[in-house]
């Protein structure tokens, strides 16, 4: 039967302002390495956001949709599906990931302005979206206590980052092994071409959208890749 992969956790320019690539060069290091498709995961209001917070709330939510369809535009040539999601810092360093996530939900809240992740989780959930931690027990200077969120205000967690150290990752997959129950993710949080292909889950069926994305997050058929 084939599968089909995906990316889940990846970041451009100008969005993301640690990234050191274009929409087009993801787009065509996901083609090289046989991808079906990507969530594209710039970091939001709170996090490291390479667009000017000081613009209206449209505004700002406008230059992440701009990026999201320039990648669709350049997808269509590979025939990969691009897919709309955020990452947001929610405190002390701690991040989401935003999947089911649509830019008319983010127009429609500019209170989520607000670094709250109670606010952030029913905002997802009162739209069909999933609330997923990025990175758990990732150990970094600006992370001053490495912790999984409350499970009350996340729906999962990424069990495999490919830019956490392994040790890392070892803990997430322990949690899980407590916590079963939780939705998983893999992802490589890409910031340059070299790194697109790394980690991202394994589908019997293409997902075109957000909302098939998160049936399929849901329903747990599909494999989570770890390299």
């Amino acid at each position: 039967m084939e599968k089909y992969k995906y990316q889940m956790h990846s970041h451009t320019l100008p969005c993301s302002a640690c990234s050191e690539m274009y929409p087009e060069e993801l787009v065509r290091a996901l083609a090289e390495g046989g991808f079906s498709g990507c969530v594209i995961t710039n970091h939001f209001f709170n996090g490291n956001s390479g667009i000017d917070r000081r613009l209206p709330w449209e505004e700002f939510v406008w230059q992440y949709e701009r990026d999201y369809l320039e990648l669709k535009k350049y997808a269509e040539q590979y025939d990969i599906d691009i897919i709309f999601g955020i990452e947001e810092h929610v405190g002390r360093g701690l991040e989401i990931l935003c999947y089911g996530i649509t830019p008319e939900i983010l127009y429609e809240h500019p209170e989520l302005r607000e670094r709250n992740l109670e606010l952030w989780y029913n905002t997802l959930k009162s739209n069909g979206a999933l609330c997923i931690q990025a990175h758990p027990f990732r150990d970094m200077p600006y992370i001053p206590w490495p912790q999984v969120l409350p499970l009350e205000l996340i729906d999962g967690i990424e069990v495999f980052n490919a830019d956490n150290s392994e040790e890392n990752n070892f803990e997430a997959e322990a949690f899980l092994r407590m916590h079963p129950d939780l939705i998983t993710t893999s992802g490589a949080d890409t910031h340059e071409p070299d790194t697109a292909c790394l980690g991202g889950i394994l589908t019997k069926t293409r997902i075109r959208d957000g909302k098939e994305l998160v049936e399929v997050l849901k329903s747990g058929d599909y494999e989570t890749v770890k390299d």
